[in-house]
């Protein structure tokens, strides 16, 4: 396998990263975490040289959302530099006009490729979150809003088992009709693994250029960096990933959080990938946020790393409160 990836990634050798951490990351919490909290993690993400970040979810009656607006963070944040994109979800035509107004030029939308899923997290068929993304799509291009689509459930869905790969191939069709300019496939309960992930990514080539698609991946069962590799592999140069291993599936009690970004930052520099992350700069962020959170960080490249590398100062002295 090794020769295999060598051979593939000498045609291009740099990967985009989007960063979940501070929305997905953090909305399935039971608490509400503090603004300026929210709004530090992301300021450190940014410095460490991650250059896309979600930063909320404009879907206060949303089961994608606790209700957590992301108006505070994105005042407090100011414009972004020209070389960062910091994006919101958006489920709905409203919710666009609020992410418009509030300055956003990059969104996400959202679908899934099994139905129950599709209802328990927008409360709606998979035809009609298409409608909405439709709709989303079609007032988003004249504003200048880019739009990206996630796709729950590529692989295996926590109420109804194994999706085809024909079945989410049929909806990345779609999205990219509708003008999506990037489809995240993610497998929302971590359970494929490489075999799987090869067959769906063959399947969608047959519908949209590689260059289109992104990866996420959970890593339930350890395979998220197998699936990486994978995709990898097939051409994908954009990956979904959450400092720290932040988040998770609450439709599928014992599934991990998603790929920390720790692990695969670690994962693209073994393999000669450019990124243009500073792991260590992604260290202090993993840090920061788990001491902010009373948390043990999910991430091994984070906990062995962590060891090694001395605390920032700002983290012993809140450790020492």
């Amino acid at each position: 396998m090794q020769a295999m990836v060598d051979a593939s990634l000498k045609l291009v050798d740099s990967v985009q990263i989007t960063e979940l951490g501070a929305r997905d990351g953090l909305q399935g919490l039971s608490e509400t975490v503090d603004t300026q909290v929210r709004v530090t993690l992301i300021e450190l993400l940014e410095i460490a040289g991650l250059s896309a970040t979600e930063v909320g979810a404009f879907a206060p009656t949303s089961r994608l959302s606790l209700g957590t607006s992301p108006l505070p963070v994105l005042e407090a944040l100011g414009h972004p530099p020209t070389d960062k994109v910091r994006s919101v979800l958006v489920p709905h035509l409203h919710a666009l006009e609020r992410a418009y107004v509030a300055g956003c030029r990059d969104i996400t939308v959202a679908t899934a490729a099994s139905r129950s899923f599709c209802r328990a997290m927008l409360g709606c068929d998979i035809e009609e979150s298409l409608h909405r993304i439709a709709q989303i799509t079609e007032h988003a291009k004249p504003l200048g809003i880019a739009v990206r689509a996630r796709v729950s459930t590529v692989i295996d869905c926590p109420f109804e088992g194994p999706v085809t790969p024909r079945a989410v191939a049929a909806i990345v069709a779609q999205l990219k009709q509708l003008g999506c300019r990037q489809i995240c496939l993610d497998d929302t309960t971590g359970g494929g693994g490489p075999e799987a992930v090869g067959t769906l990514l063959h399947t969608c080539l047959m519908e949209t250029p590689m260059h289109t698609l992104a990866c996420h991946f959970h890593d339930t069962f350890g395979l998220a960096n197998a699936n990486v590799v994978e995709a990898l592999e097939h051409g994908v140069r954009a990956f979904d990933s959450s400092i720290s291993g932040l988040g998770g599936n609450p439709y599928f009690p014992g599934a991990a959080g998603n790929l920390a970004t720790e692990e695969l930052v670690y994962l693209l520099t073994g393999l000669g990938m450019h990124c243009g992350v500073d792991l260590p700069g992604l260290l202090l962020a993993g840090e920061y946020i788990d001491c902010m959170l009373d948390r043990r960080t999910e991430s091994r490249v984070g906990r062995a790393m962590r060891a090694k590398i001395p605390s920032h100062g700002a983290i012993q002295q809140h450790n020492s409160r």
